[in-house]
């Protein structure tokens, strides 16, 4: 009887073992490479591009398919807030709250959840182009995008003009040729525009500076 027990008892560790072998290979196996940047700086375009639903998708960032197949794009000029508050952006949405002259966090992330639903109504409801050089965010697994609408405008330019973004980070040379810096400035021309219409972020109340000491 003991001797059943006993290897029953082993039988349950030997199953455990191996689940748990197998979570690790799940966790640490080689994931598929991302594409390889074009050697020339060539933007290519993802043919028949369209939105995939993914708890990932924010204002800026965003999972499309398209005829290669999956990829998680990051917009070139902008940066929208964060549509949630945890440790590791707690910096970051102070840096965004501050950027739009003082809002609260709360407002900040507020903003972050309006710039997710604008940028996916886009994308859902137009035809878009998606444009890239496979240029790797940092060390993730995101590339760098353009992204343009039949009325011209790029994703960037429309979430300027509604205030649901700040220009911050990294741009690149259009495809007509614009230079990166003429880019941007058109991108700033926009955002007076946007305060001055008191759009989105801009016309959000702002908190009350602190009052001097005595």
């Amino acid at each position: 009887m003991k001797t059943r027990s006993k290897l029953s008892r082993n039988l349950w560790i030997a199953v455990w073992l191996l689940v748990a072998l197998l979570q690790a290979w799940q966790h640490f196996r080689e994931k598929p490479a991302p594409p390889v940047p074009e050697p020339d700086g060539h933007l290519v375009v993802l043919k028949h591009a369209r939105l995939v639903d993914d708890s990932g998708n924010d204002g800026d960032s965003f999972k499309i398919a398209h005829d290669g197949g999956e990829q998680v794009l990051r917009l070139y000029f902008v940066d929208c807030p964060e549509k949630r508050q945890y440790a590791l952006v707690n910096g970051r949405l102070k840096d965004q709250a501050g950027y739009f002259g003082g809002l609260s966090i709360p407002q900040t992330v507020s903003l972050g959840m309006e710039a997710k639903a604008f940028t996916e109504k886009l994308l859902r409801e137009q035809d878009f182009t998606v444009q890239t050089r496979w240029e790797r965010v940092y060390d993730s697994a995101r590339s760098y995008a353009l992204v343009f609408f039949d009325d011209g405008e790029e994703l960037s330019e429309k979430l300027v003009k509604a205030g649901l973004c700040r220009i911050h980070t990294k741009g690149t040379m259009m495809p007509d040729g614009q230079r990166e810096f003429d880019f941007e400035n058109r991108l700033r021309a926009l955002e007076r525009e946007a305060k001055a219409a008191q759009r989105g972020a801009w016309g959000k109340p702002k908190r009350a500076p602190p009052k001097p000491k005595p």
